[in-house]
């Protein structure tokens, strides 16, 4: 049976210290992180997305934690957002390759997550350039915003490059569920989980662990919000 991940989309939030909190109220910030991989296997680097890591941040990312956890970057908003998939975008998309180099050594880099703008519509031509570039070393795993990029010919160009469909739920709309590479990413977005729906993606997970696939997901980062109750939540049926 593959591996299921399940945590937070970051951990550096000093709104989640406190008594009833996710951080004891007597742990500094410096200490958030061993503490949250105390709690988890997996962190989704949202920081990433704005600015490129330092050697001495990733260095520190690969010694404050256990040596199975993993760590799922946003790729930098440079590629994604402002050259939105074109060529300019590949000298980023090396550099970033390059500071998350030792995080990959290491056995610490999981999936890159490409989150496209939400103005960003289909074209076909382009996403099939970018994906042709993306290095078949890592894991891909790509968040579309516009619903112009659901059809099955974008889900099997995904799967012919092995990227990964993000499955993304919201308040608003149901994740697309679209099988597309040889493992499974999920983002749980929704302000609210009851234990009825948890249940429900904790049997997509697990089936899909049956079948080989390696899963992550990563519930919403919300400031006041609680997500690591819903993460706690899905952890146990799974653990079972």
């Amino acid at each position: 049976m593959a591996r299921i991940y399940i945590g937070l989309s970051g951990y550096s939030y000093k709104a989640w210290q406190g008594a009833d909190r996710f951080y004891p109220p007597d742990i500094k910030q410096a200490g958030f992180l061993r503490y949250y991989a105390s709690r988890y296997q997996t962190v989704e680097l949202d920081g990433v997305w704005y600015r490129l890591p330092t050697d001495k941040t990733v260095r520190a990312w690969i010694d404050q934690t256990p040596a199975d956890f993993i760590y799922a970057p946003k790729a930098h908003r440079e590629i994604t957002h402002i050259r939105r998939l074109k060529p300019e975008g590949l000298p980023t998309l090396k550099a970033m390759l390059e500071r998350l180099e030792p995080l990959r050594q290491a056995g610490k880099l999981g999936p890159i997550l490409l989150q496209l703008p939400p103005q960003l519509k289909r074209e076909d031509a382009r996403l099939g350039a970018f994906l042709d570039a993306l290095p078949s070393t890592h894991r891909w795993a790509l968040e579309f915003r516009h619903d112009s990029w659901h059809t099955a010919e974008i889900e099997r160009l995904l799967h012919d490059h092995n990227v990964a469909w993000a499955a993304v739920e919201t308040d608003e709309r149901a994740a697309e569920q679209r099988d597309t590479a040889d493992f499974r990413y999920a983002r749980l977005r929704k302000s609210a989980y009851d234990k009825q729906q948890l249940s429900r993606w904790a049997d997509r997970l697990r089936e899909s662990s049956q079948h080989g696939q390696d899963c992550f997901v990563y519930c919403k980062h919300e400031d006041e919000g609680s997500p690591w109750l819903w993460a706690d939540e899905l952890v146990q049926p799974l653990s079972r």
